[in-house]
């Protein structure tokens, strides 16, 4: 058992890997000591800022790390995360944790072979608004939930596509405006929604020269009767507000990762009236804050500040190596949205003919 800071190291030194370095220095378990990229000045550069060091070489970095939180991009996951899990490193990985079922469940088997904490990084889910919303939602505040949907209008030029070779790529990407910037959504619906059971999907590469999606849309049916629907775009300029919508029994929720927009239910209690209110006020606060700065970078930033969220993400993995039990988006939660992403593109390329969704 890990009985001082976690030492962990950081795969992947790119435009995500910033925030992840600010978090595992920021939260209390853990420590920062090594970065690793194939272009030794980049990782030299970010781990010098924690006083780190820096490799060019995965297994020389090994034996100075507990951990690691991979950033490599999407589709190159699989074989960083099975040296890294064979070598009994536990593994914290940026979302997604692949960029297709089959490829994610090679590393939930190994892991689970091996007996290693794995974790996917989807901050959304530890926002304090969903994290309140959930305990709600869970214990039967909205009754019967009839539908769920999802709606995520960003917007990235030409230019963003260009800065990477990977990125609109099915290779390297997995797919465009559903999988990398719809997924924290999508995996913040699954949540709430729980098992998708089938999909209708339809998606267009248009406005962009990339090979992927920057339009796409979903009909989803879960295996509690519940219907939904997905649309995500890279194409909306400005960017819209991006939210999941519950409508149920009692009425209709709508929020995102942080702020609450709607709770408009059917004859409410003094007390749930009250939760409204502290819900909104929390919101309004949290969501000054974010609106800020991304109203402060330049239109088509994909990561906007150093602080992202994922502080809260790498201490629950921390604390789930320290005490064994799972975190809150295991292998297997973070699977979810890789089947249902995949799924709708498999449904868009039969021609929008319904796919099942494996578990």
């Amino acid at each position: 058992m890990i009985t001082d800071k976690i030492r962990m190291g950081l795969i992947g030194p790119g435009t995500i890997a910033p925030s992840h370095a600010f978090a595992i220095d920021k939260t209390e378990a853990t420590v920062l000591t090594a970065v690793c990229g194939r272009r030794a000045e980049q990782a030299a550069e970010l781990a010098g800022q924690y006083g780190a060091a820096h490799y060019t070489d995965i297994a020389a970095m090994l034996d100075a790390v507990d951990a690691i939180s991979l950033c490599t991009p999407s589709g190159a996951h699989l074989e960083p995360a099975l040296d890294i899990i064979t070598a009994g490193k536990h593994l914290l990985i940026e979302k997604p944790i692949e960029i297709s079922t089959n490829r994610v469940d090679q590393i939930i088997a190994a892991a689970e072979a091996k007996g290693i904490v794995l974790a996917g990084v989807f901050q959304s889910r530890f926002a304090p608004i969903a994290q309140k919303l959930k305990a709600l939602v869970d214990g039967g505040l909205l009754g019967e939930i009839y539908a769920g949907s999802a709606y995520i209008k960003r917007y990235r030029p030409q230019s963003y596509y260009d800065s990477g070779g990977w990125r609109g790529t099915w290779e390297i990407d997995g797919g465009g405006c559903l999988m990398n910037q719809g997924i924290h959504l999508t995996d913040l619906l699954l949540w709430f929604m729980g098992e998708p059971e089938e999909v209708v999907g339809t998606t267009e590469s248009r406005g962009r020269e990339v090979e992927v999606d920057t339009l796409a849309m979903g009909l989803v049916r879960y295996q509690s009767g519940a219907r939904g629907v997905i649309e995500a775009t890279t194409l909306a300029y400005p960017e819209l507000p991006e939210y999941v919508e519950i409508i149920s029994e009692r009425g209709t929720l709508t929020f995102n990762g942080s702020k609450l927009l709607r709770l408009d239910l059917i004859d409410p209690t003094p007390a749930e009236e009250a939760v409204k209110e502290e819900l909104f006020a929390i919101s309004a606060e949290l969501a000054a804050k974010r609106e800020a700065i991304i109203a402060a970078a330049p239109p088509g930033t994909a990561v906007p500040t150093v602080d992202m969220g994922h502080a809260p993400v790498v201490a629950d993995f921390a604390e789930a190596i320290r005490t064994g039990r799972n975190p809150l988006v295991d292998g297997s939660e973070g699977r979810r949205s890789v089947a249902l992403i995949t799924a709708l593109y498999e449904s868009s390329r039969k021609g929008s003919q319904p796919v099942k969704i494996k578990p």
